[in-house]
């Protein structure tokens, strides 16, 4: 094969040095040939030696030129020029031809940052010199990835791709040493959880450990043993601390992990949690800072509020349990949560309670004091808070039936749920009518109870009575409700709303008739010809 002539690193030589590396680009074979004769010749450091005397001069046009020569060597995709051009001996200088962009009035300070961000890379503790090496062109041509190789229409889509796949071999190749490293991963977690540890050095490391685990989940056949290996060195602690930090980074990045870890061994966190449930000398634990968070601190960014929330409910999923654990176990963890860690998640809903009543007619309705409407249900960070409280309730409705009722009941929680059906944001107040769809979907006798004793039906009725066809899309929901009791043959409720709500009912001329008196009525006869 003959071997490629590469012209003298010289200045009034970029215009041939330039012209021969973007003919490369045209051929897999002519890539090859290129990236092999440079690494041979050495061809890189000459450049960079170039480059500094054309910087130390201020030849702004030869400046130019070797931008556009160094970003054309990275498009050559080949891992021979790129080992060369990641070293320590290299980058620094790399970075500083791309820092030339014709494009730019003046260059940014790449490299600055780049320093800084090396610096912030030396805390994590890696022992192997190779391992750190190869750690550091990993970093370093992440660096590059993000801030020079945006996709380019002059070098077609796939070329950040090679850059990407470099990346990959070399998070793969640290990951084979590091996952058996105990010693690291103890370390790593000691200088997490540390309180002498900076804001910035913790934020790098945590990001770390995110990369980390997310790297190791990729890989089926190491997933178990890397998961396995943190669990017993205390990874989850760790994590516990970090969610309730007050850094908004650390705290995301710790959510992340944990919900990757929960969505492939839901099993392992779940058996944490359970353990924590039985120390009562605990001040804190993970479901109550998970809580916390929910509550506490998910304005800013709600974004994370939905992720907090279905980590919840995995957490709390009983088809997550592990196989080994035993029913008294169980039934100890639901006790805790149901006694010590919902209430403080339901307390948005205590404070949307009702208070006094008022009559239209010869009914009497639960009145809805107008400054707490407006405070809580009308705000729109609250009422996103109150919809995902209500998604958690109705998934244990249906996942923790006896816990469930036995809360709801002895709390009269359904009340406080019930305001949420006057709220201005739909979605909230069909999130409240789901929540009620699904209890009369369960027909429970003892809910059924509650709800005609606590005539817990009557806010759904004055949606309708009150607002009438101006809110068409609520009064649809509340009539598609008592079309579901009708369907379910909810003969208790039927009943109490026939007794007590017919003439009221019957008075609506916008809608059809609900067609529940009839119902009624035959099942009452069904039921004496039954006795009889």
């Amino acid at each position: 094969r003959r071997s490629v002539d590469l012209p003298p690193c010289e200045t009034n030589r970029l215009g041939d040095i330039s012209d021969l590396v973007t003919s490369a680009l045209s051929s897999r074979s002519r890539r090859e040939k290129l990236a092999l004769a440079m690494k041979r010749k050495g061809y890189i450091p000459k450049l960079l030696e170039l480059f500094q005397a054309c910087e130390q001069s201020e030849t702004t046009e030869a400046l130019h030129q070797l931008n556009g020569i160094m970003r054309g060597i990275l498009h050559l995709g080949q891992s021979s020029v790129f080992e060369v051009m990641f070293s320590k001996q290299c980058i620094t200088d790399v970075i500083g031809c791309l820092e030339y962009d014709p494009s730019l009035a003046q260059p940014k300070h790449h490299r600055r940052l780049s320093t800084e961000r090396a610096k912030l890379k030396k805390i994590v503790p890696i022992r192997d010199s190779k391992i750190q090496k190869k750690f550091h062109q990993m970093y370093q041509a992440e660096y590059i990835q993000a801030n020079f190789l945006p996709n380019s229409p002059d070098f077609g889509e796939n070329y950040p791709s090679i850059l990407t796949s470099f990346i990959r071999r070399r998070k793969e190749e640290i990951l084979r040493v590091l996952e058996k490293d105990e010693k690291f991963l103890s370390d790593l977690f000691a200088r997490l959880t540390n309180e002498a540890t900076a804001e910035d050095e913790r934020l790098e490391l945590v990001n770390f450990l995110k990369e980390l685990c997310a790297f190791s989940l990729m890989f089926q056949n190491k997933r178990q043993k890397f998961l396995q290996r943190s669990a017993k060195l205390g990874i989850f602690p760790t994590l516990e601390i970090l969610m309730g930090m007050d850094d908004l980074q650390v705290r995301a990045a710790a959510t992340d992990i944990l919900s990757d870890l929960a969505g492939f061994r839901p099993f392992m966190v779940q058996e944490f949690v359970m353990k924590e449930a039985q120390q009562s000398d605990l001040d804190t634990d993970l479901i109550r800072v998970i809580i916390k968070q929910l509550i506490c601190h998910s304005y800013p960014e709600f974004e994370g509020a939905e992720q907090l929330m279905d980590l919840l409910c995995t957490l709390l999923d009983p088809r997550n349990l592990p196989r080994t654990a035993q029913a008294s176990k169980v039934f100890e963890f639901l006790n805790f949560f149901y006694t010590r860690c919902l209430p403080v998640l339901t307390a948005p809903l205590s404070a949307n309670a009702p208070e006094g009543t008022r009559a239209i007619g010869n009914e009497k309705f639960y009145f809805f004091p107008p400054f707490r409407l407006l405070m809580f249900i009308n705000d729109y960070p609250m009422a996103k808070l109150l919809a995902l409280i209500l998604k958690l309730l109705t998934y244990c409705v249906e996942w923790h039936k006896e816990h469930m009722r036995h809360y709801i009941i002895s709390r009269d929680l359904l009340r406080g749920v019930l305001v949420l059906m006057n709220s201005k944001h739909t979605f909230l107040a069909f999130g409240a009518f789901k929540f009620i769809k699904k209890i009369i979907g369960l027909k429970d006798e003892l809910y059924n109870w509650y709800i005609t004793q606590g005539n817990l039906l009557e806010p759904f009725l004055l949606a309708v009575l009150e607002n009438g066809a101006m809110y068409q899309l609520l009064t649809s929901t509340v009539i598609e409700l008592l079309e579901f009791i009708k369907l379910e043959d909810g003969k208790s409720l039927i009943g109490h709303l026939v007794d007590y709500f017919c003439q009221a009912l019957g008075s609506i001329n916008y809608v059809q008739t609900f067609g529940l008196k009839p119902k009624y009525e035959k099942e009452e006869h069904q039921q004496e010809h039954k006795v009889n």
